[in-house]
């Protein structure tokens, strides 16, 4: 087995050269399937352990080759990871039924929203509209008022007249009686004490 650092590798290509430790060899070329069984990808700066194989156009290639310090995979397990790799794998029926009940569950929601959204919007232009009839309600000026005619003051015709001869309490039928002949009439004698007030005894007192 021979020894070497990889001194170049292209990724996307999968090769790469290693330069042996032994002096003035040329760069051997390695392929990517020469490490199939390797743990991991190659670097530049490993240590690559190789067996050389000369090819038909004279260039010197590695075969045979592992990654100083790294694990090597045996073809069992590869195989293994592989088959499990291409295994087609069951539905998850249970992630998708909670994913429905979760949309469901957000959906149902949204439309209670939008409905509560809407009441309100609907209570709030009702409110306008009878906020903005009362606001325009006309309310009557003074001038728009209707005009009362004023009606001519006449003095209530009285009860009571002066009779002659009746001067005293007892042609009296009542204090009001009493009250008007007192200021309205002479001659009477209807208030013995001059107090103003007429037949005390029988009907004002």
């Amino acid at each position: 087995m021979e020894r070497g650092t990889l001194v170049r590798w292209n990724d996307d290509k999968g090769f790469g050269f290693i330069k042996p430790n032994t002096p003035n060899a040329q760069d051997v070329f390695i392929h990517i399937s020469a490490l199939k069984q390797m743990a991991r990808k190659p670097v530049v700066g490993d240590e690559i352990i190789y067996q050389s194989q000369q090819q038909s156009d004279g260039k010197i290639k590695a075969v045979k080759a592992s990654i100083e310090g790294v694990a090597v995979v045996s073809g069992i397990a590869s195989g293994r990871a592989s088959g499990l790799a291409n295994k087609p794998t069951r539905p998850q029926h249970r992630d998708h039924t909670q994913s429905s009940h979760y949309s469901h569950r957000r959906s149902g929601s949204r439309l209670q929203r939008m409905i509560f959204i809407i009441i309100l919007v609907s209570i709030g232009s009702f409110a306008i509209k009878q906020y903005q009839a009362l606001n325009a309600t006309p309310v009557a000026s003074f001038e728009e008022l209707p005009a009362v005619e004023a009606q001519e003051w006449q003095p209530a015709t009285p009860k009571f007249r002066c009779e002659a001869g009746k001067i005293h309490c007892s042609q009296m039928s009542s204090c009001q009686e009493a009250k008007f002949y007192l200021r309205n009439c002479p001659g009477t004698e209807m208030d013995g004490d001059h107090d103003g007030i007429p037949c005390e005894r029988q009907f004002c007192g």
